[in-house]
């Protein structure tokens, strides 16, 4: 009968720790049941090869921005 009571014990607060770190990951303080995307080396080569599309994006616009620069420069 102790031997069931203590493993009755033992579950329950197991449970609640389970409920406890549920909580915890909802609100983003540990990571339990989804794990966070790990670092691949194929992505960090991607990375390198190819440029971001910020990049690309901020590349375009300071042409544009040179390219305007030169028409009014032109225009004097």
């Amino acid at each position: 009968m102790k031997l069931l009571l203590i493993t009755i014990g033992v579950l329950i607060v197991l449970y609640l720790l389970h409920l406890g770190l549920t909580y915890a990951e909802g609100r983003g303080w540990v990571f339990y049941r989804i794990r966070p995307p790990r670092i691949r080396f194929t992505g960090l080569l991607e990375e390198l090869v190819e440029p971001r599309v910020e990049y690309l994006i901020e590349e375009q616009s300071s042409e544009a921005i040179r390219a305007d620069q030169a028409k009014s420069g032109e225009e004097e």
